[in-house]
């Protein structure tokens, strides 16, 4: 189990550094095309720094290995920390596309 440890807590940033520039991109092209300001900036961008703890969320990939309760409730809670923000940048966006009349 240590070796599945290993990998996760090394493999597991890797997503985010891949996918925080396809969030930058995104936040940079809605806004353009729907021709308004990006709805709710400030709460989109400092939750948002909060990803950079991704490490400590790599146990979410090992639910059934047989870690302890305890541990499982860690990575549950770090998993959310980083899950919500990114449930708020979606709704960021899609209010932002959103067309008043």
């Amino acid at each position: 189990m240590i070796w599945m440890h290993f990998f996760w807590i090394f493999g597991h940033p890797e997503v985010y550094v891949l996918v925080l520039p396809a969030f930058a991109f995104v936040s940079e092209v809605i806004p353009v095309f729907s021709r308004k300001p990006i709805f709710g900036y400030s709460v989109m961008v400092g939750p948002r720094l909060r990803s950079g703890s991704s490490a400590l969320a790599c146990g979410h990939h090992m639910f059934t290995v047989g870690m302890g309760a305890n541990v499982n409730t860690f990575f549950v809670i770090s998993t959310m920390a980083i899950a919500v923000p990114t449930g708020i940048k979606i709704f960021n966006w899609l209010a932002t596309m959103w067309e008043k009349d």
